[in-house]
């Protein structure tokens, strides 16, 4: 019989109060199963027990690796992560970068409340991100995430709310799909995404202006790393003097690439004096209405896949735009 492979790396769902006071994530991959009272055909292997805020490029790495394998392997059909929601996002968009080639359902969820609560929203999450995993609806769909009865594809998806429940959106296109008891209903279709190699990231500079940056901020900001990401305002503006900037990094073979700071919307190089035409000339690429912490991990791991400048610039046109 096919298997449901769950995979746990800690979490509020894998949470309880400390003697301290603290919240920790302290459960077990197995006692967080039997806490939960999950029922169905699985099988559970815990990867690490932390909450997702202490995660970094090689804990990406390492979880791909598994996930990877579990996908190869024919008596799984379908995948499912327990995840901190800190950065659920990030880590369903590095998977859906070097795993979601895949015809079998990636599903990331969690809980905004922990496992001491009677009422913890973890047990439906959870519950529900194996309905949506076994779901022959969602072959071919790569990397979700099911929070709250929702279902979200990697690209949109962002946490929206600290502590409310509901706290993920897909902003601008909405969630894909709801699961309703055991049923998952589908209201579009998600972009096949592009298949990278499973790599530890290079380091990229993520730069979220405000009011008052100027070049020579920008430039000690980015100094030292591969790649650059700049959330600038609005639809791609930036300070007068940050373009200049820019260039010289282009120059020195440094990629840029412009996000929007709101969010909501794409970017698009509009206006003069600093604003995205400046940053256009200036040879930065613009990711449409990608999150720009997305594009971090986009860039940083083309950098490390060793794609040519062309091929970056090709792959951000078709993820930013879709």
């Amino acid at each position: 019989m096919k298997q449901i492979q769950i995979f746990t790396t800690g979490g509020t769902i894998a949470s309880l109060p400390q003697d301290n006071g603290d919240v920790s994530a302290t459960l077990s991959g197995q006692d967080l199963i039997q806490r939960l009272g999950v029922k169905g055909e699985i099988r559970v292997k815990p990867l690490i027990t932390l909450g997702s805020f202490t995660f970094d490029y090689e804990t990406l790495y390492a979880i791909a690796k598994d996930v990877r394998s579990a996908l190869e392997d024919p008596e799984v059909e379908g995948i499912v992560i327990t995840h901190g929601t800190d950065t659920m996002e990030e880590t369903a968009f590095y998977l859906s970068l070097v795993a979601g080639h895949y015809q079998k359902p990636v599903v990331l969820t969690g809980a905004q409340l922990d496992a001491s609560y009677s009422f913890t929203d973890g047990m439906k999450n959870l519950q529900d991100a194996i309905y949506a995993a076994q779901s022959k609806e969602l072959k071919g769909f790569g990397v979700l995430v099911v929070f709250a009865g929702f279902v979200h594809a990697a690209r949109d998806v962002c946490k929206v709310d600290t502590h409310a429940l509901e706290g993920f959106s897909s902003p601008g296109w909405g969630p894909i799909g709801r699961v309703d008891n055991e049923k998952v209903m589908i209201a579009r279709d998600v972009k096949p995404m592009i298949s990278l190699d499973p790599v530890v990231p290079k380091p990229v500079a993520l730069i979220h202006l405000a009011i008052g940056m100027t070049g020579m901020e920008f430039r000690k900001m980015t100094d030292g790393y591969e790649g650059v990401v700049l959330e600038a305002f609005g639809r791609g503006n930036a300070h007068s003097t940050i373009p200049n900037e820019v260039g010289q990094l282009v120059k020195k073979g440094i990629p840029v690439i412009v996000t929007s700071r709101c969010l909501r919307g794409s970017v698009l190089p509009v206006y003069g004096n600093g604003g995205g035409k400046d940053l256009e000339r200036a040879g930065a690429w613009f990711a449409g209405d990608l999150a720009g912490e997305k594009a971090r991990i986009l860039l940083g791991t083309m950098l490390a896949n060793g794609k040519s400048w062309d091929e970056m610039k090709e792959i951000i046109e078709q993820i930013g735009n879709r």
